[in-house]
């Protein structure tokens, strides 16, 4: 190898160390001394009062501001909740996520989901409502399905209702449903969130869907919770109807389904493959 290919190689190297060391420091633990962990030979723009140190901040500042916007448009609901109990204390998550797993690309809107798992952790360990991770995988599930290429229902497919007999067809919901059980007390909270309700029983999950262009949320009570995880079990329509019991009314689930997105399509048994259950948890 040319000697001049050596010295681009070592020149490259240096700029990638320094730069990994300057992005250490802004990304520091709080009280850490960032001046002295930044790269030799950084030095701040003339007039900036504080020195180097206070270079950093800024930088730190601009970035935590930035977490906090990019995670409030994505939890607005959670930010409520949790600001309501100490101000000041999503901003510190959001942070948190930021130094400990901070945006690979531009695009924002592809991070976040990190926020989940460093709040379950917290509610491990510092005893937090288990009702702030529900509502987060809640609001995660929205945003991801209001940026999910959109999928048409195939209405020809019902068709089939009036041709093959229940035990020969599966009903399969839309790509853009997901199913959030809150079936546990300290979740009631989470279940009461939307305004509407699918069943007349105790609300016991949510269907996350996408109505239109933007995300949507609805309550499930139990046979129609029932009903959909037989659907996304892929079972027959026979056994989906005996799964949900008694109490579940299809004549009035169909049409809604229909109108709003939930179905996807009507399908043979013998032709259709199984769909794996969609669940946000």
């Amino acid at each position: 190898m040319p000697l001049n290919d050596f010295e681009g190689l070592r020149e490259r190297y240096e700029l990638l160390t320094a730069q990994s060391r300057l992005v250490d420091a802004v990304l520091a633990p709080p009280g850490s001394e960032l001046a002295a962990m930044a790269p030799a030979g950084v030095t701040p723009l003339a007039g900036i009062k504080g020195g180097l140190d206070r270079a950093l901040q800024a930088y730190r500042t601009h970035a935590s501001v930035l977490a906090d916007r990019a995670l409030t448009a994505i939890y607005p609901r959670l930010r409520e909740r949790m600001e309501a109990h100490a101000e000041g204390s999503f901003a510190a998550l959001a942070w948190s996520c930021w130094r400990g797993n901070a945006p690979t690309q531009s695009d924002l809107g592809d991070w976040g989901e990190v926020l989940i798992g460093r709040l379950e952790r917290s509610r491990q360990e510092d005893g937090l409502p288990a009702a702030w991770v529900a509502i987060a995988r809640m609001e995660w599930a929205l945003h991801r399905i209001e940026r999910q290429p959109d999928a048409g229902p195939d209405l020809s497919s019902l068709a089939l209702l009036g041709r093959l007999p229940p035990a020969a067809l599966r009903l399969t919901l839309s790509d853009l449903a997901v199913l959030q059980r809150c079936d546990v007390p300290e979740l009631a909270e989470v279940a009461a969130l939307p305004e509407e309700a699918c069943g007349d029983g105790p609300r016991v999950a949510l269907m996350v869907w996408r109505e239109g262009w933007k995300g949507a949320v609805i309550a499930l009570d139990l046979p129609t919770l029932r009903w959909c995880e037989a659907l996304c079990d892929g079972v027959d329509l026979e056994r989906a109807l005996m799964a949900a019991g008694p109490h579940f009314d299809f004549s009035a689930w169909l049409p809604a389904a229909v109108r709003r997105g939930w179905l996807a399509r009507v399908e043979s048994v013998d032709l259709a493959p199984v769909h794996p259950f969609k669940s946000a948890r």
